[in-house]
């Protein structure tokens, strides 16, 4: 899943557009020059795809682009969430929008929600295009329960309580 993600964004964007690329980079617990990757979260989603994959009767290395998708969309909310609840650090290091402000830190979790989608037609040479739209469909019905999901979280921050009623109301 690594590898995948890695080879994602590496081929993600120009030169004039490096400073981009390093906050994702950075996020994801990464670097360029050498030292050591630091612990960039457990990666528990793509790991329950891929076995699902293989419990399915499939192969997991070909499932790798839609886990390294799920993977991306995990952290581009992380970004998001980080600066709505003004976080100060993710995974031991600063945040992104701490690191480079909350306008640029939009930007970084925008591109890696867009990255997780040109995951996708790297699926295509072993799965109908047909089945791969339906995963992309699927994965972007999630993203917007997701938001959804952070959306009513937003909401009851300023409340004493939250009711059941509340919810489904």
């Amino acid at each position: 899943v690594e590898a995948e993600m890695r080879a994602l964004l590496s081929q993600a964007f120009p030169p004039e557009e490096d400073g981009l690329a390093d906050m994702l980079w950075h996020h994801l617990g990464w670097y360029r020059d050498g030292r050591p990757d630091e612990p960039g979260g457990k990666r528990i989603r793509p790991l329950l795809l891929l076995l699902a994959v293989e419990a399915a009767g499939g192969h997991w290395r070909e499932a790798l682009p839609a886990a390294a998708a799920v993977e991306l969309i995990h952290n581009f909310s992380l970004i998001h969430d980080d600066v709505q609840d003004r976080s100060d650090t993710r995974r031991g290091r600063p945040t992104v929008w701490l690191r480079w402000g909350d306008a640029q830190a939009i930007n970084a979790g925008d591109a890696m929600f867009s990255l997780a989608h040109l995951a996708f037609p790297r699926l295509i040479p072993v799965y109908p295009a047909e089945r791969v739209l339906e995963a992309a469909q699927l994965l972007d019905e999630t993203c917007l329960r997701l938001t959804g999901g952070q959306y009513l979280d937003l909401s009851f921050e300023k409340l004493p309580a939250v009711s059941l009623e509340q919810y489904r109301g």
